[in-house]
């Protein structure tokens, strides 16, 4: 009975198209091809959200404020580098990395295909160090030769093949390290780390700078840490002022550029000359427009705001010194 319904149909359907020249064959694989494209997309669709998700959740929570690095050189083109986790996932390092050198902002000449490294895996809320061997793939004598004070190299490390995952830069030099030391280094960001969540939520400062005739050097005024004696019994030099990486920094007032470098704790920075002993330092900045002997007006764009350094998020470190000493940058309370 099938056999013969279908055969009826094929009669009909061939009458049909012998009258009005339809294509019913063509039309059922229009829809066949219709059906399966609808269902590649639908594959397509749901693939792109599951990848999606394992991403959010296996990367989620990596980014530069929940991870702290620190290198120890330990001599022979040897570093071990302290990684603090402060994150609620697993931190799995590549066993790739970058080797670039700061003043050029280019990789350095050598085959990191040759770099070797262990220990890659940092559980959540847990420090490790991770070894890395660059001797066999650079040149070290050569690396030294080419490193003035006011430059650094630094590695850049991934979780997950610059892919997904968050990259991370750690800088380093050819001064033989104690690991412990790195390890104290870290440390400090922990107790800053911890210092910031006990803290109030920051305010605009309701003071003026200690001279009113600077400008402000960031056109946020929010000032996130302050100067002098500290929660857990120590001394800040300095002040904080919140803001987004890459905001413009600005010079106070006139002067002279006498110095810029990197430095472990307050990253890359700037000390200005003003008149009359003053000299005004700033850190924690991103790029540096400026160089050693530049005269500076006022008002002037002399870096961007960054998080270098041992900075717990983006702000900058602002200091002020008279005659080579420390004062409070904020005009203090009485004080006109």
């Amino acid at each position: 009975m099938e056999k013969y319904s279908r055969k009826n149909l094929a009669r009909i359907q061939n009458i049909v198209q012998e009258k009005t020249g339809v294509d019913f064959s063509a039309k059922r694989r229009t829809a066949v091809y219709k059906i399966r494209q609808v269902a590649i997309l639908t594959c397509c669709f749901m693939c792109f959200v599951s990848l999606s998700a394992f991403a959010y959740v296996k990367f989620s929570g990596l980014n530069g404020d929940t991870a702290g690095f620190a290198a120890a050189y330990l001599g022979d083109g040897k570093f071990e580098i302290v990684v603090e986790n402060y994150s609620d996932v697993e931190l799995n390092l590549q066993d790739n990395v970058k080797v670039m050198q700061w003043s050029t902002g280019r990789e350095v000449t050598g085959d990191n295909d040759k770099i070797i490294m262990s220990n890659l895996d940092v559980a959540p809320h847990s420090q490790g160090v991770v070894s890395i061997d660059i001797s066999e793939g650079y040149d070290i004598p050569a690396m030294q030769k080419n490193l003035s004070d006011d430059d650094w190299y630094y590695f850049v490390l991934t979780n997950n093949n610059f892919v997904f995952g968050q990259d991370w830069q750690c800088s380093f030099d050819f001064e033989v390290e104690d690991t412990n030391a790195a390890a104290n280094r870290l440390a400090w960001v922990r107790e800053q780390n911890s210092e910031q969540s006990n803290k109030p939520e920051p305010q605009a400062a309701n003071s003026s700078l200690i001279y009113g005739s600077w400008d402000w050097p960031t056109v946020n005024q929010t000032v996130s840490g302050w100067y002098g004696e500290q929660p857990n019994g120590s001394f800040s030099d300095h002040i904080n002022i919140a803001g987004a990486s890459g905001d413009d920094v600005y010079a106070v007032a006139n002067g002279t550029i006498t110095k810029t470098g990197f430095e472990s704790i307050c990253g890359n920075y700037i000390l200005l000359e003003l008149e009359n002993g003053v000299a005004v330092e700033y850190g924690h900045l991103a790029e540096i427009s400026v160089a050693v002997g530049d005269e500076v007006e006022q008002g002037e764009l002399i870096a961007t705001l960054g998080q270098s350094g041992m900075a717990t998020g983006p702000n900058l470190l602002f200091a002020v010194s008279v005659n080579g000493e420390k004062v409070n940058p904020l005009l203090e309370d009485g004080e006109e």
